[in-house]
């Protein structure tokens, strides 16, 4: 059955595009290469020890995360294999196996092998140790990367999963907007690193207890005699190994059993549609009262909130690892404030063909109640969060001064970034795959690069009266400018939210149904023209949407076409 599957997964791969695998193996084996070469050039034999240990914690965590940065669903879908009479253990077993049958995987079994120039430094008769623990981490990095993709995709509908994509996601966008940091502190303390190694012995340890280092350990025992130190160490290597491939094989298995949603007994009464008494009873408040329930249930809304959170952390994080730049960690609930922008500029796309109920209900106050509910329902999912972030961060950092600041910026950027979202979410809606067949954590959006783009450029206009109020009072600080600051920002928040939204409420009076249309059927069933910079968006994007599918329609025809002539 493994072999099929082999054969199955490189026959696929023979007819799909390539796309971006061709530079992620150049990426790859660039970085495998500069494994070896920062091994060979250390100054010893303690400083290849510390290059080796974190470099194969990189390759590990590398794993972790590389399946949501790539899409990683693998080229073998287990829902293809639901139906099929196959043991789910051997279906499962087969999938795994599958995976280590590749070039990204064989990239990554080059750069564990760099072990073995330890190994060969050391003691030559060591080298044997070396492959058995480089060969044994590849087996755990490898299924740790299924595990972790696999975790994420059943449990999408679990916290758990969502928490796991919210990391990777949130890892992604820290490096996207601050990787500069770690990077600069890097290539600062590369020299250092390669001469003498990592010198604190608490990062020493903490290096050497994870399992990507035993193999590293086992070398050095076996060098000094101690062979029953590294045939520990590999056993140890081994049961690790086996228990995460144990622990992924039955999540690569598709289950046949109906999902079944069950829903802990809660009050129903008038009352909840206005939030249990704490919204008004209109419609807004109903509208507002959906959102947020939405946004804290839905596991796709649920994610945006926890990936905008993890930015803003990771940013804060690595911001306290510099000392010139201790003080910028206490802005790190303003990137997550930032990051609702990000998150809700798809908010119409992700409710799929439920935007009908708004076409049916549609009143001459009803598009107004659903712009202004859904900008609400936004700040209050992600407030709370904000000010968390912001507190820690504050308190980490000792940086006081940033509190009138952040006082100023926070309501400026909400307010920017709920109008900005709920603009481009209308005018350009793109909508992914529809809720009732999402699976993976990238499924509830579809071609948004531009919507990113806008949604940046109008963050960054809206609150320039607040940005200017902070240099003034960065220029000559003082109480009653820091006052004034405070007051600008909160009406720049205010004043930002009410004319981006006004601007929705008006693409929308009349485009409830062009919206429906593009959501469920693609196109807009009435000629436009390109009138206003909302017209453009709205063509841009629709004929994006509309490129993508005929790409994706000719593709399939050009291999089904091969296939025939074969």
């Amino acid at each position: 059955m493994d072999r099929e599957l082999i054969s199955l997964k490189q026959t696929a791969l023979r007819h799909t595009a390539a796309g971006t695998r061709p530079a992620g193996w150049l990426i790859g084996g660039a970085l495998a290469a500069a494994t070896w070469v920062a091994a060979l050039l250390a100054g010893g034999d303690t400083a290849r020890h510390s290059i080796l240990t974190l470099a194969l914690l990189f390759w590990g965590v590398g794993a972790a995360i590389g399946p949501v940065l790539m899409s990683g669903a693998g080229t073998l879908r287990p829902g293809w294999f639901a139906l099929l009479p196959i043991p789910r253990q051997t279906l499962g077993r087969g999938l795994l196996v599958s995976v280590y049958v590749s070039i990204a995987a064989a990239i990554v079994l080059v750069a564990l092998l760099a072990v073995g120039l330890h190994a060969v430094l050391l003691d030559p008769v060591t080298l044997v140790v070396a492959i058995s623990g480089a060969v044994l981490t590849w087996v755990l990095v490898i299924a740790l990367s299924r595990l972790v993709y696999g975790l994420l995709g059943a449990a999408m509908g679990s916290r758990v999963g969502i928490e796991i994509a919210g990391i990777q996601f949130g890892l992604m966008f820290a490096g996207m907007f601050a990787g500069w940091i770690p990077v600069t502190i890097a290539i600062e303390r590369t020299p250092d690193l390669l001469a003498t190694g990592i010198t604190d012995a608490a990062v020493t340890r903490g290096l050497d207890m994870s399992p990507t280092s035993w193999s590293v350990l086992a070398v050095e025992r076996a060098a000094r005699g101690d062979w029953a130190g590294a045939l520990v160490l590999l056993g140890a290597l081994t049961l690790c190994a086996g228990a995460v491939v144990a622990a992924t094989i039955p999540l690569l298995v598709p289950s046949t059993r109906p999902h079944v949603q069950r829903h802990r007994g809660r009050r129903r009464s008038a009352g909840l549609v206005a939030g249990g008494g704490l919204l008004p009873r209109t419609q807004t408040g109903a509208v507002i009262t959906k959102e947020v329930r939405q946004w804290s249930r839905d596991g796709w809304r649920l994610l945006e909130v926890q990936s905008g959170v993890w930015t803003g952390v990771l940013i804060g994080a690595l911001a306290l690892t510099s000392a010139d730049l201790r003080g910028i960690a206490a802005f790190s609930g303003l990137i997550v404030a930032f990051m609702l922008g990000l998150s809700a500029c798809t908010m119409y796309g992700q409710d799929g063909s439920a935007v009908w109920l708004d076409v049916v209900g549609q009143d001459e106050t009803s598009v107004r109640a659903d712009v202004r509910g859904r900008q609400w329902g936004a700040v209050l999912a992600f407030l709370p969060k904000v000010l968390v972030v912001t507190a820690v961060f504050v308190v980490l950092s000792r940086a006081w001064w940033a509190v009138p600041i952040l006082l100023a910026a926070t309501p400026a950027l909400f307010g920017a970034a709920s109008g900005a979202a709920v603009v481009v979410a209308a005018v350009g809606v793109s909508p992914g795959v529809d809720p009732r067949q999402r699976v993976g954590p990238n499924d509830a959006v579809g071609n948004i690069t531009i919507h990113v783009w806008i949604v940046m450029m109008l963050i960054s206009v809206a609150v320039v009266p607040t940005a200017g109020m902070v240099v003034a009072l960065a220029t000559a600080p003082s109480a009653w400018l820091a006052a004034l600051t405070v007051a600008v920002g909160f009406a720049n928040g205010f004043g930002a939210a009410w004319l981006l939204g006004r601007i929705a409420i008006g693409y929308l009076t009349n485009r409830l149904p062009d919206l429906f249309s593009r959501i469920r059927y693609g196109q807009v069933f009435r000629e436009t023209r390109a009138a206003s910079a909302l017209d453009w968006f709205e063509s841009t994007t629709l004929r994006g949407e509309q490129v993508a599918k005929e790409r994706k329609q000719k593709e399939r025809a050009e291999r089904v076409a091969k296939t025939a002539a074969r």
